[in-house]
Formats: structure tokens, sequence, C-alpha cells
């Protein structure tokens, strides 16, 4: 058996090597009840950049792969983001003349991806009716037909993880990238960088509007001499030094950078050229600044991109994470920690001054009075009535059959939720003789529960009204 999952075992244990082995051939997958997911060793993939990297390095291990095979796996990756799994349907009646292809060419080439592990089947096509059985019971004449479509799932084969230094967590097509080797961290680190490089933004850019031209025949059409440069005798407050050579040429800078930058993207470019001019200063070339703009990693286009980038500068300048020329960004005051609480202690009494007279006249003129009306205003609550001590009743299997006939609500409810100690019990709703028993001992037990409580009443009166000395003379006789 040529793609079991011994294989798989064997290449997940693989050591931190120095360098990453390339293996010299991979076997190809004859067998298609190999190229299942179910049965394949193959990793899943949901990202069409990692099955193409998967692609382009397992072709060249198959005799029969050539260019027309990277083509057909460029169109399937681009189905990719539409499922959440990576799954892509096969589709080959419109695939093909999306390809300028045969249909027997892309069957071909999908099977040359099969070989390789680089696709497994989710589900397999077939002519039957799909409804029939996605329906059920609703399913009937006149529903329609469809046919059950091929499903594939993208994979890299486990040869593809070894190379690439990824040591695998589990084995089949749920298993997962755990750990890396040296060389595999750094080749994922190169990969990612160069992919964060290249992106692009999902919006499109403004772009200035052209200026009007000048109607003919209008009076200040006319030519007029050119006026004497006189030399200012000192620099105006608002410039920043730099000729419009110096200046053009910023502006070319911003440029460059904001067509590869995707989060500068519709910023003003000399906004832009003024924010970039430290590092322009530095001697950044547009590539440097590019990149540099990258390594911060701004996840959310921000809304005045060139304050964010004089305000990272400036940061990154003083903290030490970038290296400028002195003087080129502007002192990074930064207030020192209060150690000692004493900024603290200053603001609470400068609070403390300054609303202090307005509290302390509150609590001598105001405080009392409304106080005083917060008082008369509030209603005591009304004492309600203690709740009714529950007397013992009749068990619910006794009462129920001893109801011969039925009675009204109001005989029942007497009879089952008397509660008032004034008064004797009231007879019972229901005739039988157990019944009449256990009417009969509840009686008993509410006369012996009122007389011990007027016993407790009397000792408690006679408790009250005895003084010491009687106590200590009636104890001594």
């Amino acid at each position: 058996m040529q793609h079991d999952c011994a294989r798989c075992q064997h290449l997940q244990a693989a050591t931190h090597t120095p360098h990453l082995p390339q293996p010299q051939t991979i076997p190809l997958i004859k067998d298609a009840s190999e190229q299942h997911i179910s049965t394949t060793c193959s990793r899943r993939l949901r990202r069409p950049e990692d099955f193409l990297d998967a692609v382009k390095w397992a072709v060249k291990y198959h005799p029969k792969a050539n260019t027309t095979t990277l083509a057909v796996a460029h169109d399937l990756a681009a189905n990719m983001p539409a499922s959440k799994d990576g799954h892509v349907a096969y589709a080959l009646a419109t695939r093909h003349r999306r390809l300028g292809m045969a249909r027997s060419t892309v069957a071909e080439h999908v099977a040359i991806l099969r070989e390789l592990g680089l696709l497994a089947w989710v589900e397999h096509g077939s002519l039957r009716n799909v409804l029939r059985t996605r329906l059920g019971h609703r399913f009937g004449p006149g529903t329609g037909y469809r046919a059950t479509a091929t499903i594939y799932a993208p994979c890299a084969p486990p040869e593809y993880d070894l190379a690439h230094g990824q040591l695998r967590h589990g084995t089949g097509y749920h298993s997962r990238i755990r750990a890396y080797t040296p060389q595999g961290r750094l080749h994922a680190i190169t990969n990612t960088r160069s992919r964060s490089a290249r992106r692009t933004p999902s919006v499109p850019t403004r772009t200035p509007y052209p200026p009007a031209r000048r109607r003919e025949g209008r009076k200040d059409n006319a030519a007029r001499p050119p006026r004497t440069a006189t030399p200012s005798p000192r620099t105006a407050r608002n410039t920043t030094g730099d000729t419009p050579q110096q200046a053009a040429a910023g502006i070319a800078h911003a440029q460059h950078v904001r067509l590869e930058t995707w989060w500068t993207q519709g910023t003003c470019l000399r906004q832009l050229a003024y924010a970039l001019r430290p590092l322009i200063h530095a001697g950044y070339t547009w590539q440097d600044t590019a990149r540099e703009l990258t390594h911060w990693h701004v996840r959310a286009r921000p809304a005045n991109a060139a304050a964010l980038i004089h305000a990272e500068l400036r940061r990154r300048a003083h903290t030490g994470d970038l290296h400028l020329p002195q003087g080129s960004v502007k002192p990074f005051r930064q207030p020192p920690a209060d150690e000692t609480g004493h900024r603290h202690r200053t603001m609470i009494q400068h609070k403390r001054d300054q609303y202090g007279p307005a509290f302390a006249r509150y609590r001598q003129t105001l405080a009392g009075p409304l106080r005083t009306a917060l008082q008369q205003s509030t209603t005591p609550p009304t004492p309600q009535p203690p709740r009714p001590r529950p007397q013992l009743r009749e068990p619910e299997h006794a009462f129920h059959r001893a109801s011969t006939t039925p009675h009204n609500p109001r005989d029942i409810y007497r009879a089952r939720a008397w509660n008032r100690p004034d008064e004797p019990t009231p007879p019972p709703a229901v005739t039988g003789e157990e019944n009449q028993q256990l009417w009969a001992e509840l009686a008993d037990h509410a006369q012996a529960t009122a007389a011990f409580q007027r016993l407790r009443e009397g000792l408690a009166n006679t408790t009250t009204t005895e003084t010491p000395a009687q106590n200590d003379t009636s104890w001594c006789g």
C-alpha cells in the first residue's frame, strides 16, 4: 500500500535538522481508494496561497505534469475562498470552457493532482438525482432533477511538509502543523513577509481631478511679462526649507510608496510626502520606505495615514526602533514616572482648593433642609399583617379517595386551606370514616397548639411583672 498512514507517522517524527531534506521523489497515488479525505495522508489546506505553493513544489515529481497542470491548479485555487473548508466543486463542464481546454485535458491534469496527493475526493459525482435524497418525503413529481456534483479538497502531501521543515500533529486529512524546524521557521517567516509585501487593497484609489483648461479668447489669456524675483529678507514662517525640486522628488517618492502600501492609498500625495520627509532626508529609497511601512503591520485603514506616519516615526525614532539623523524629528517629551506620588497629591490638593469652598457652603446651608424635606416626603412603609401559620392537612391520596361526589371549588378551598386559628376547623367537604378520623386528629392538634400558645403568653407576663426582690424571697422560702 503506497499511501498509508504509516508513511505519515514516519514523516511526522522528523527531528530538528540543520538543513531541510529534499526528497528525490514522492510516491504517486495510483489507487483511487486512497484518494479520499478519509484515506489520504495529505494535510488539508484552506488558503489558495498554500495550495499553489504545494502545487509548484510537487509538479516536478510527476512525469506528465507541466504548465497546464499549474493553470488548472490556479483555476481551482480561485474557487477555494467560496468554502470555509477550502473545498472546490469540480464543474468540469464550465471549467474546461473557462480555461479554453478540452474536457479530457482538464480531467487528465486533475488526475495528476490527485496522484501527487494535492487533491482528495470529498464527494463523488454521479447522475443520480440528489434532490430525491435531500428533500426526502417532500420530493414529488415536478420537483426537478439535479445531479450530484464532484467536490475536491486541496491538500498538501507529507513530503511537502518534510521538505519545508513542518512537523505535523496527527495523521491524515485532519492533521495540523504543530512545530517547525529552524530552517522551516525561517522559510515560513520569509514566505509570510513576501505575501504581506504584495498585498493590495480592495478599494479603488482616488485619483486627483485634472486641472480645468482655460478658455480661449478671455482677457486673462493675454501674455504677461514675467515678474522679477525679489529675494525675501527672511524665511516665511510656514515654509519647510525644501526647494521646489526637492518637493517634487518627495511627491514622486510618496506616489511610489502609496502604490505599494495598501493603507496609505487615498491619502493626499503632498501630505504623505511631508510625513515621509524624515525617511527621505535619511536616504531611504521608495522601496526602503515601502518595506518599512509594511513592517508596521497596520491592520485597518487609518482615517489619516499621514498623521499616523508622522506620530509613528517620531515614536520609533525616540524608542530606538528606527535610526534617523539628529534633528529630523521633533523632540519627544514624556513626563518622568511619578515614583513618589507628588503629581497625584498636587492634583488632589488642586481639586480640594477648587471645589472645597462650594462643598462646605452646601453642607452649611443646603444639606440640612434637603435632608428634612426628603424625610417629610418619604412615607413610612405600611406594616403588613403577619402571615398565617400553615395548618396540617390530610394526605392527598386520602382526600381524593374520600371524595366520591364532585364539589364546587369553594367547598374544596374551605376544606383544604382553612388557616384561621381563632375559629374551629370547618367540617370536611367530603364524607367518609377515614376522612372524619383524620379531621378529628387535626382538630385536636389545633386545640393543643392554641393551649400551648396561651401557656407561653401567661408565663411571659408572670416573668415580666415579678421584681428581683420577690424572686429572691420566693426562692429562699
